[in-house]
């Protein structure tokens, strides 16, 4: 069981991380509205076919990576909901009720498995069909 102190420590880390993630999602849609801009003036001058190939690239990218740190952004704010309804089941592992490796929670915050749990979900879900 975590510590009133370790849950601090814990809790700081996701508030920055989500801070950090914040600042992310806002910054791929300013290069959205970017590439839109951009493709709005290519079409009143004569364009490469392949200049239009690479930025639909560039804004597939971004979405997948917006996407990606979407996912993210509500895991940290599961986490903190979770860790503010009832702290003091925060910290344990959802699958086997042990305790939440202290150093796995300061490197994955929201986690919600401890590690031996994680492992053997990983590994069932690498398993063929």
């Amino acid at each position: 069981m975590l510590t009133e102190e370790a849950r601090g420590r814990i809790e700081k880390v996701l508030l920055r991380e989500r801070e950090r993630v914040l600042e992310a999602i806002g910054k791929f849609d300013e290069n959205n509205e970017n590439l839109q801009d951009r493709a709005g003036e290519l079409s009143v001058y004569r364009f490469h076919m392949a200049d239009i190939g690479t930025e639909a690239h560039e804004q597939e990218k971004d979405f997948a990576l917006a996407s990606m740190e979407g996912r993210r952004l509500y895991a940290l704010d599961d986490a903190l909901r979770r860790l503010y309804k009832t702290p003091e089941a925060f910290g344990i592992c959802e699958r086997c009720g042990k305790d939440i490796e202290e150093a796995r929670l300061e490197v994955v915050p929201e986690a919600q498995l401890c590690g031996q749990c994680q492992n053997l979900v990983e590994e069932a879900s690498d398993q063929p069909v």
